[in-house]
């Protein structure tokens, strides 16, 4: 920690003053961060000073204290560090303070434009996997048929703004579903009473898909001068006459708060650069928080030691380019539902899937190639930002792309399907063609501009050629070189030295051209007035002599001139290259494309068991079920050591839409429910899936009810997780949805638990009737399959040897009811000490006959009698009438059950007793 620098002050009244000012500030919220920029280094005090230290250095030892203030300083890498934990991980804002405690700089997960230069690494406009920064804007009006939610969001990276409007219900499912299909990562909303439960619902909604609440002011959301100014940003002024955007009164009030968020309208180099973007629900699957989560989705904040196939985006991200990983984090959280559009990604996958040379040329030698054009764009627009060598990559990237264009149209050319090779010409080929003509002018440019040679020096300079003064700068430093050089040979043979190895010319930083001797051959100069020593170090003495000093000083004062020119060269060519970045961000969006494609076909074909093709029906289609052959989890069978046992799944409509699935803890059940909501959602991206057949019908949802979500630091229950999440799926779901619930009920009684299940899952069965996957330990709930024929049963298999107990998980899912959940069983497996293993065998034992107990009618104490004195005559007129010598067991038996269900029947349906007792 020494090498962290120190906290100084011009004198002891500006450190009083630095003081005084910070404890006038106001406290400070768990959610924001203060750091202060001291110029070189950056400071935090107080409790911002002890959560740097605790999140940063995992150390108290960092802080010092003066002024009564504990402080910690941090060095410009540290604070990057900061930055990426606090945006991209804690979901907090940050405020930057300067030495006078004046703020300049402001930032929060869903605008990091002000400290994008400090976060460690950089960005492009996403967050660490890759996912798009969007700030999006709501506003909620109250109306008979519901709650009409006018939104606005922007992406300020892919200078995107879209605006629109749409129903909802109390439960605000659908903007959780928004919410997720535009990877919100912060909202803005109108500040409210907190014991609003209508705003707590929809705050609760905004944190459960991982998105900050930003609460302002009811007058920011104005719709004053909205439409003048969504025109200055998109520059069109024909833009509002797109779609439904100049109706949508809530809409363009929530784009007047989210552009006075994001200061757009104070920043004149936005005007004109973005793109209006139309986004509807119903475009893409529909996903809900906990489907993200149960399905793993993406990697989870500080989880990520499992390795990147614990998710299905680390699992598919083979891509190459930055394009392509941002794309591919946007495909996963917006599934198709178009089944042609679905299709044609499959029909293309499937052209690289069987192409192995194509897919490893494209793969290996060209997409690499491709930098983060975003990136450079954002560099060469922002004033004084790009540089020459940001040019040379795009410059260096273009060379590459008639490489692209001439594999694809090889591939062409081979293909015999003539709607095969359609698609490949007007899904690639013929966008990147013609995307790319224009750029050959930018080619151009910089082969004309830039000297190329010099790039294996690693220097971005122009040619001089390019300029008659660069060219005659250049010529004149050249001949001064020539001159000092001779001087250096004159002064060489006068001293009597080798001018290779005893006296060295250097272009010194502080005195230009000079010479140097080692300290031992100083003596060659000592008392000579003609050289003038100028400094002498450990490496030895510089000096020089008259001539040179002049001829250096002229060398200066040209390299400066040469320097401003060149600057002014690269400016005019940077300014040239930004007029290229539409089409550059075009073609980048089309490569991108290619690269997720060629991503999926890579993960199909190296799966521990090839992928296949799915085939696909439209929702609503009368073919409409979901078929699989040995099934298996993508992330599951991706893991390293794991020998995956694949299961079948049958859903058809009005056969078996909803199946029960039960058998012991570990055994596997929620691996198989999960793994047909990863299988769907593959599918719908355009990625091929893990079984032997797979035939899928389009879902317009996955909608999810798995494990126990405790939030209680949020003042939120276990239970009270399960009833909204599973009210969200009633109110979302349709009959082209898929849901899956894992242990419904768990959060509370076992009766209110069970109750609730059993209603839960009859209203999905018999109203909705959503193709759905319910795991439960309510053996009980097996039960609904004699009530509603589309219900079927299903287990996890599970041996047990009856002598020593021992559990075998078999993992496998067979028709038919499992009668146990071996609990206990598991308990054993994993070690639990005997005694305690012991104990809950006795205790389950108990239970069991306290169960069968309460099943039992109490009857009152002469209700006993009667039907004992009943029983008794029975048993006795039974008696009378057998031979038990003479007659069979079965004929005996016989005879009893003629006596109580014909003679004695009516006395035996009065007494409460004796039929309890004969049911037994």
């Amino acid at each position: 920690m020494s090498s962290r620098p120190e906290l100084k002050f011009s004198d002891a009244s500006d450190e009083r003053s630095f003081y005084r000012k910070f404890q006038r500030l106001q406290a400070r919220t768990n959610s924001l961060l203060r750091i202060v920029d001291k110029g070189d280094y950056f400071t935090a005090l107080g409790e911002d000073a002890a959560f740097v230290a605790e999140t940063v250095y995992r150390t108290t030892s960092v802080l010092k204290q003066s002024q009564g203030v504990n402080y910690v300083t941090m060095s410009t890498s540290v604070v990057g560090q900061l930055l990426g934990l606090c945006l991209f991980e804690r979901g907090m804002k940050v405020e930057i303070y300067d030495r006078t405690w004046e703020p300049i700089k402001f930032a929060s997960p869903g605008n990091i434009e002000q400290v994008e230069d400090l976060i460690q690494g950089g960005t492009s406009g996403g967050d660490a996997n890759g996912g798009a920064l969007v700030v999006v804007a709501i506003k909620v009006v109250n109306k008979t048929e519901g709650k009409n939610i006018g939104f606005c969001f922007v992406d300020t990276a892919g200078k995107e703004i879209c605006v629109a409007e749409f129903v909802d219900n109390e439960v605000y499912s659908n903007l959780e579903s928004l919410l997720i299909q535009i990877g919100a990562k912060e909202v803005l909303v109108q500040s409210s009473n907190t014991d609003d439960p209508d705003f707590v619902n929809m705050t609760g909604v905004v944190d459960r898909c991982g998105a900050v609440v930003t609460e302002l002011k009811s007058s920011d959301f104005n719709n004053k001068d909205i439409e003048q100014d969504l025109t200055r940003l998109i520059g069109d002024e024909l833009a509002l006459s797109v779609g439904d955007i100049s109706t949508s009164t809530a809409g363009l009030a929530a784009a007047s708060a989210v552009f006075q968020y994001l200061g757009l309208l104070t920043d004149d180099s936005s005007f004109g650069t973005y793109k209006l973007k139309q986004h509807a629900l119903n475009h893409f699957m529909k996903l809900d928080s906990s489907a993200v989560k149960a399905l793993n989705l993406f990697p989870t904040a500080g989880n990520q030691s499992g390795g990147k196939n614990t998710s299905i985006f680390g699992l598919l991200n083979h891509c190459k380019s930055a394009g392509g990983v941002r794309l591919l984090h946007q495909w996963i959280k917006q599934p198709l539902v178009n089944v042609t559009e679905i299709q044609a990604r499959h029909d293309l996958l499937q052209m690289l899937f069987e192409d192995t040379q194509m897919r490893t040329t494209l793969q290996d030698d060209l997409l690499p190639s491709i930098p983060d054009v975003r990136r450079l764009n954002k560099k060469l627009l922002k004033k004084n930002s790009g540089n020459l060598e940001d040019v040379v990559r795009i410059y260096q990237f273009l060379l590459k792309v008639p490489d692209i264009i001439e594999v694809l149209e090889g591939k062409q050319n081979e293909l015999e399907s003539e709607e095969l090779k359609l698609l490949v010409e007007t899904t690639w080929t013929a966008q990147i063609r013609d995307l790319f003509a224009p750029l050959t002018k930018l080619q151009e440019l910089v082969e004309t501009t830039v000297d190329l040679d010099a790039l294996d020096r690693h220097e971005f300079v122009i040619k001089p050629e390019y300029d008659d003064d660069l060219q005659a700068f250049r010529a004149r430093l050249d001949e001064i070189e020539e001159e000092i050089r001779s001087i250096h040979q004159s002064v060489a043979d006068d001293l009597g030295l080798d001018a290779e190895k005893k006296l060295k010319l250097e272009l010194h930083s502080n005195h230009g051209w000079c010479m140097r001797l080692t300290r031992t051959e100083e003596r060659a100069i000592r008392g000579k007035r003609e050289y003038i020593e100028l400094q002498t170090v450990k490496a030895g003495v510089f000096f020089t002599t008259e001539q040179m000093r002049e001829i250096a000083a002229e060398s200066a004062d040209i390299q400066q001139k040469y320097s401003r020119q060149q600057s002014a060269l690269v400016r005019e060519i940077v300014g040239i290259a930004a007029t290229y970045a539409h089409v550059l961000e075009k073609l980048d969006m089309v490569l991108a494309n290619l690269d997720v494609i060629v991503s999926f076909a890579h993960v199909s074909a190296y799966a521990p068991v090839p992928y296949v093709k799915p085939v696909m029906h439209a929702m609503g289609s009368v073919n409409g079920k979901t078929e699989l052959t040995e099934a298996r989890h993508p992330c599951v069978e991706a893991q390293d050591g794991v020998a995956f046992i694949a299961n079948d799944v049958k859903l058809s409509r009005n056969e078996s839409e909803f199946l029960v699935i039960t058998g012991p803890n570990m055994g596997g059940k929620s691996t198989f429910i999960r793994q047909l909501g990863c299988i769907a959602l593959m599918a719908q991206i355009g990625c091929f899936v893990p079984a032997s057949t797979a035939e899928l019908t389009v879902f317009d949802a996955v909608l999810a009810r798995v494990g126990a979500g405790d939030s209680q630091l949020k003042g939120v229950s276990t239970f009270m997780v399960e009833m909204l999440e599973t009210a969200s799926i009633l109110k979302t779901a349709t009959a082209d949805s898929l849901i899956i619930i894992d242990e419904l009920g768990r959060g509370t009684s076992t009766y209110d638990g069970f109750g609730l299940a059993w209603a839960i899952a009859e209203n999905i069965a018999s109203k909705i009737h959503s193709f759905t996957l319910f795991a439960t330990h309510f053996h009980e709930l097996t039960k609904l399959s004699d009530q509603i024929n589309t219900v079927k049963n299903l287990h996890v298999a599970a041996h047990v040897e009856d002598k020593s107990d021992d559990i075998t998980l078999l993992y496998k899912v067979e028709p038919g009811v499992s009668d146990q959940s071996f609990g206990i069983h598991v308990a054993e497996v994993v070690g639990f000490p005997e005694k305690i293993v012991n104990m809950a065998k006795r205790k389950a034992a108990e239970l069991d006959d306290h169960e069968e107990e309460s099943k039992r009618t109490r009857c009152t104490p002469e209700e006993v009698t009667k039907g004992s004195e009943l029983l008794k005559t029975i048993l006795k007129k039974w008696k009378s009438d057998v031979n038990l010598v003479e007659m069979s067991s079965d004929d005996a038996a016989g005879k009893l059950k003629k006596l109580v269900e014909e003679e004695y029947k009516d006395q035996i349906a009065a007494s409460p007793f004796a039929k309890e007792a004969l049911t037994l």
